[in-house]
């Protein structure tokens, strides 16, 4: 990690040095991305590393070790905003929330696929590169990659979606089936063992169709909602 390149982009993975850690390490680079590796103890203590696109904590310890290790890498300063993907061997919905409700972007259960998680690299990458970075409203907003089911008022059946991104009063959601301006959403929330049992109630404020097809929709949440998502999300107050 003593590459000092300006605009040097790469991946850095943080656990013990292992066999997890090794496997991992080989996944990101087939999967086309730059990727340094450390343990927590030598990251804290290079206060001066050039700061990655994105941080995955490889973890297999209890989850208030983890917790811990995650709130280390997040008060180190040149990972200060730094979007941070969890991994750990823990399936239960408390390890799952206490994860993304404190921040981290992603929670994956290990052993996690290796097109997963190469996809969720590049997905959170991509977030970071797109063009709207520096606007305002960017700023207020998360990397959280989230699965959801998908219900709209007045029609039968529940589609799928992801939410990409989340804000204090809202969120972004990925689609395979449009949805219009104005339609009144109800979103439920998928951890790591289904469905959490929460369900959202949301607006849909705007919808474009990506290039690839993908249909993109910006909802705000509505009622009761909104303080349930703070709470659960880890939200900032601010506008999708």
């Amino acid at each position: 990690m003593s590459d000092k390149t300006a605009g040097y982009q790469y991946t850095l993975v943080v656990g013990p040095d292992s066999p997890d850690r090794a496997w991992l390490e080989s996944v990101l680079m087939r999967g086309g991305l730059e990727v340094a590796a450390c343990t927590e103890a030598e990251l804290l203590g290079m206060p001066d590393i050039v700061p990655p696109q994105i941080v995955i904590l490889d973890d297999s310890s209890a989850r208030e070790e983890r917790m811990a290790s995650f709130a280390n890498l997040g008060s180190h300063g040149p990972l200060s905003g730094v979007p941070v993907v969890v991994l750990a061997y823990d399936a239960d919905i408390d390890s799952f929330s206490t994860a993304i409700t404190r921040g981290a972007s992603a929670y994956l259960v290990k052993p996690v696929p290796a097109e997963e998680i190469v996809a969720v690299a590049h997905k959170i990458s991509g977030w970071l590169r797109s063009s709207d970075r520096t606007e305002k409203r960017r700023r207020l907003r998360r990397p959280l990659l989230l699965r959801v089911d998908v219900e709209i008022a007045g029609r039968d059946g529940a589609f799928p979606g992801q939410i990409i991104d989340v804000s204090g009063s809202g969120c972004r959601i990925e689609l395979k089936q449009p949805v219009e301006k104005g339609n009144t959403v109800r979103l439920t929330l998928y951890g790591v063992e289904g469905s959490i049992d929460l369900s959202l109630g949301a607006e849909v404020r705007w919808q474009r169709r990506a290039p690839d097809g993908t249909q993109i929709a910006g909802v705000k949440f509505t009622g009761t909602a909104a303080v349930l998502a703070g709470r659960l999300l880890g939200t900032l107050s601010g506008r999708v």
